[in-house]
């Protein structure tokens, strides 16, 4: 048995006051209103007792930040927070979660066409950002690039994203921060209450159907959602292409696919349905059952399938289904809040080699499953000892996986994971304090008997254990009922996971034949943040800088070797710097005009050599304008949008994945610079009394030929032209 401590560091904070201020994102939120969406009803937080010593909350579009750990307003959160409503990913058109969030300044979304969107938040990804149902955090076997969060966002009521380590309240894998999903609340006062929704994608001729309503009788409720996406192959502006032949050595920058890009489909068919009960002595009680069923291919850079290139395009075909039952509580006993929480969760990824698409039927060759069952249990206090309150909490975790497949990559094994956590906050006049500390055990053992071609690395498996204190600290002053100044330092800490400590196999998502480490250690990040922060009427803005230090690092090292013509990845350590800027701004110039802008600076690097870290988005500003006329001469809810967006030109790193391609005959990982303009507008008219609301967006107005940084396509094909989503959305309350 091999036991790794990380206690020391975990040791020093706590005796400094714990760091970086812990925030849980289902009680703490302040709304992001998208350019494009209608505006929403303002809602005003619930006033604490230590009200007096807050700014009272302000109003833009709508504000919304509750009990973190006491209620209040976003001047008095330490962490950057935004909340992503429904409405505004519906008008958008959103696709997937990345799609959804990458209005947000620090956000930003890997994608690979429609099926993939994965949210980066300050430059990291995948394992190193948290995503949670309703609060618990969920798995969605994202060691590849291409391995996208199970969920769809017509099913959800908002999404809260929160900036930076957030160990203490979600234990390992928070480095970059969180991202809390949130399905719609049951409305128990009403009988059937819900919309009905359509939207065709002209990009990929994607159409999209769904269906989601609540009701209840007062005492019980019910809930449900269900939509179905067929989305077509993307295509992108028609370029000369030259691979394969004779003038491909003049242009090896050119792509090797252009317009159609075959092997680019996808379908999905995903829903919930939710039962509740609210009971004024028994407390309110929800059970929802969700799943995500998706089919997709993507497209192989050649020769990456069993043809030759000259044989033309080749796709791999994915199959992943993920369900869950989710058990909810909240209720007050002892003079505490206690909210208990309950989550199966079963996720099957299956994926054919190299070749074989979707249409050709599974053909065995990865087959990874796992259950996954977690047991939460938080409780709100109020005063006591001194401080206004806080909350404190347990959690345990555990995974069971399974490999069936022909190829091992990923083993078959179990995961295990105990915490404990506390955090309070303490008002001083004008200044706010936050402060938590969090212990977690977590093992993980890979099991031959579970993995159907074990590796040597795996039949050899002893079982890895870790212990991890964690802690934060965050203070807030407010200057004033509008301005605020708020610092945060953090320690997070992520496990290695059974794919990076035994992979053994081509991974055809990358183009690679990876090697895992069992000698990894966990990785542990100290983050600091200063933020400051405008919030008025009719102006929003923030501007923070960041520095993240990870010891222990894991990164894919490119060996030089390669296996069947794929290079081989190994995976390794190192001590890593990220560092930053983001700001966002939103005026109300005028009662019809309002603008808004948002941009990032980013910078990952190793901190021995200052070699560049895979992964890290291009610097971006993004600029926008939204006009909503108002009067008898225009129809309900009319508004129009702009918005520019422009990205520097960014030079792959060594560990990216498909930085192969910079040195291929064809296409490039590296980027150039690249503007792009997406407009939009909608309407609200009432037809023959039934409101109907109807969103046209499009992106890359101009049909740009470009290539996005953070698209997986990048290596080899140009990202997407002009896309027109045309939405129609009826809302239904009876």
């Amino acid at each position: 048995m091999s036991e790794r401590s990380t206690v020391s560091m975990g040791s020093i904070l706590v005796l400094n006051a714990m760091l970086l201020p812990s925030v849980s994102m289902a009680e703490a939120t302040t709304t992001h209103q998208s350019a494009i969406a209608p505006p929403a009803p303002a809602q005003v937080a619930s006033p604490s007792h230590t009200s007096m010593n807050r700014a009272p909350a302000a109003r833009l579009d709508e504000v919304s930040v509750t009990g973190v750990p006491i209620p209040g307003n976003p001047l008095s959160q330490a962490p950057d927070v935004d909340v992503v409503t429904s409405n505004d990913i519906e008008a958008k058109g959103a696709a997937n979660l990345g799609q959804a969030l990458d209005d947000l300044a620090g956000v930003d979304s890997i994608s690979t066409g429609n099926t993939v969107g994965k949210p980066v938040i300050r430059g990291l990804s995948g394992e190193r950002v948290k995503i949670l149902s309703n609060g618990v955090g969920v798995s969605n076997q994202s060691f590849g690039v291409r391995h996208m969060p199970v969920t769809d966002p017509f099913l959800l009521d908002r999404v809260e994203v929160v900036r930076g380590a957030s160990s203490v309240l979600y234990g390992s894998s928070a480095l970059g921060g969180a991202i809390n999903l949130l399905p719609p609340k049951i409305a128990y006062d009403k009988t059937a209450q819900g919309e009905v929704m359509g939207r065709y994608d002209s990009n990929n001729r994607e159409w999209d159907t769904g269906i989601k309503a609540t009701g209840g009788n007062g005492r019980f409720g019910y809930a449900f959602g269900l939509i179905r996406r067929d989305g077509g192959d993307i295509h992108t502006r028609d370029e000369p292409t030259y691979f394969p032949g004779p003038k491909a050595a003049a242009h090896p920058d050119a792509p090797a696919y252009t317009g159609r890009l075959k092997y680019t489909d996808f379908n999905q068919v995903n829903g919930d349905v939710a039962v509740g009960m609210h009971d004024d002595t028994l407390g309110d009680w929800t059970l929802r059952y969700t799943r995500w069923n998706d089919e997709h291919n993507f497209l192989l850079p050649p020769p990456g399938g069993i043809k030759p290139p000259s044989a033309g395009a080749e796709g791999v075909g994915q199959y992943i289904d993920d369900r869950q039952v989710q058990l909810d509580g909240r209720f007050n006993a002892g003079g505490i809040t206690w909210e208990p929480k309950l989550m199966w969760q079963n996720n099957r990824r299956r994926s054919n080699a190299a070749g074989y698409p979707r249409d050709l039927g599974f053909d065995g060759d990865i087959d990874l499953q796992f259950n996954q069952y977690t047991a939460r249990l938080v409780g709100q206090n109020g005063p006591a000892f001194g401080l206004d309150g806080g909350k404190i909490g347990l959690e345990y975790v555990n995974k069971q996986q399974v490999s069936r497949g022909h190829t091992q990559l990923s083993p078959g094994g179990e995961v295990n994971n105990a915490a404990v956590f506390a955090f309070q906050e303490k008002d001083i006049g004008k200044l706010t304090l936050q402060a938590g500390v969090r212990y977690d055990y977590h093992d993980v053992e890979a099991l031959a008997d579970k993995t159907a071609n074990p590796s040597a690395s795996v039949r050899d498996a002893h079982k890895q254990t870790y212990n991890v204190v964690t802690g934060s600290l965050g203070a807030v002053y407010a200057f004033t009922d509008h301005l605020s100044l708020a610092a945060n330092v953090g320690r997070g800490f992520r496990a290695p996971t059974l794919f990076e400590l035994y992979v053994a196999g081509q991974h055809g998502g990358v183009a690679a034949y990876q090697r895992g480490n069992p000698d990894l250690d966990p990785e542990k990040s100290i983050d600091t943040s200063l933020s400051l922060r405008w919030h008025s009427d009719r102006l929003q803005a923030k501007a923070t800088v960041y520095r993240n230090l990870i010891n222990d690092y894991i990164y894919l090292r490119d060996t030089g070797q390669t296996i069947d013509g794929l290079p081989v990845l190994d995976h390794e350590q190192t001590n890593a710097e990220l560092y930053g800027a983001e700001a966002s701004i939103k005026a109300d110039v005028t009662s019809w005009l309002s603008v808004h802008a948002a941009g990032e600076v980013v910078r990952g690097r190793r901190r021995d050599n200052h070699e560049a870290l895979p992964l890290i988005p291009a610097d971006n500003v993004r600029l926008g304008a939204r006009f909503t006329p108002h009067g008898n001469d225009w129809p309900r809810q009319t508004y129009a949008s702009v918005d520019v967006r422009y990205y520097d030109s960014h030079k792959a790193a060594p560990g990216d994945p498909f930085s192969q391609f910079d040195n291929a005959p064809f296409g490039r990982a590296s980027t150039s610079g690249y503007g792009l303009v997406d407009v939009g507008a909608g309407i609200a008219p009432k037809i023959h009394g039934q409101e109907v609301r109807i969103d046209l967006r499009i992106n890359n107005l101009f049909d740009k030929a470009y290539r996005g940084f953070l698209d997986t396509y990048k290596g080899y094909a140009l990202s997407p032209g002009r896309d027109i989503r045309l939405t129609t959305r009826i809302p239904f309350d009876l």
